[in-house]
């Protein structure tokens, strides 16, 4: 059955947090729905599902920034009982068909750093890479927790420069200094550690941000 990409409204949005996003990430890299809605309500923050007629086979969220041509995946997941389809993949192929305007799509992927959960971001890197991005030379450091970064070009333009300006500015339109100063780090910079950071977990709401077109 051929799979369709297609926005998730309010409600599924709600019944998907609570549900398989739930279970498949864990609390530290999870976005409390507060989060994600107050982004879909600023027009930056596009949640959508995978579709095999009526069944919901997978989902991805999307974030645009101020940056033109760039744009995130936030989050992209495959129901348990559907995994190890090849639908992941698919849900990607169709978003670069869809996105050849596009200089380049984003991805933050969880760095192994020796714990127990280290297999299983490995194969998330690998599974990128054979998705058609290619890793970045720089790391972040997002509410305490690190990631590598991936990019794919659809209209080959994309640049590693402009990618990590564009990455950069999806943050810093949201938040304000302070909250940037203790949370967020892009790129990482292993010399300089965060203060205290902020969870995802316990981040009800964003703060108030404004939004302004940047070009680079």
């Amino acid at each position: 059955m051929t799979m369709l990409l297609r926005p998730l409204p309010p409600d599924q949005l709600r019944w998907l947090h609570e549900t398989e996003l739930q279970e498949a990430f864990p609390p530290e890299e999870l976005k409390p729905l507060a989060a994600m809605e107050t982004l879909v309500r600023r027009g930056v923050y596009h949640p959508v599902g995978a579709w095999e007629g009526r069944e919901l086979v997978g989902y991805l969220m999307l974030w645009t920034g101020p940056v033109t041509g760039y744009v995130l995946v936030d989050y992209l997941g495959v129901p348990a009982a559907r995994r190890n389809q090849g639908l992941g993949g698919e849900i990607l192929r169709q978003l670069q068909a869809g996105c050849q305007s596009l200089d380049g799509i984003l991805v933050e992927s969880e760095t192994p750093l020796g714990g127990p959960t280290d297999a299983l971001r490995r194969r998330r890197l690998g599974f990128y890479q054979r998705s058609g991005f290619a890793p970045l030379s720089y790391e972040c450091l997002l509410f305490g927790v690190r990631y590598r970064t991936f990019l794919c070009s659809p209209n080959g333009r994309g640049r590693e420069d402009q990618a990590q300006a564009a990455h950069r500015a999806m943050y810093t339109a949201q938040f304000p200094p302070a909250v940037l100063r203790r949370s967020v780090q892009i790129p990482w910079d292993p010399a300089a550690p965060l203060a205290e950071g902020i969870s995802w977990a316990t981040q009800t709401d964003l703060p108030d941000g404004e939004e302004k077109e940047v070009r680079v």
